[in-house]
């Protein structure tokens, strides 16, 4: 019985090539920047908005957070 190997994984370079020759070296360059500096922009707004109560959250249209679990053993000592 043979078995049969997966086949290699890709390289970026196999992705990348032919985004380039179609649109082109600057348009793909330009909107890998813009994808990184959205991402960039995300984290920044997610670490802004963690101090906030679940009470803010909701009424800026975020979910709420679960609230913390009671530790119901201090209760019964």
């Amino acid at each position: 019985m043979l078995d049969v190997l997966p086949p290699a994984p890709l390289t970026l370079r196999h992705h990348l090539e032919p985004l380039i020759e179609h649109h082109g070296l600057w348009r793909v360059l330009k909107a890998a920047f813009a994808a990184r500096r959205k991402l960039r922009r995300e984290a920044k707004l997610a670490r802004s908005l963690a101090h906030l109560s679940p009470h803010l959250r909701r009424d800026v249209g975020l979910p709420p957070e679960a609230p913390p679990e009671r530790d119901y053993a201090l209760w019964l000592r």
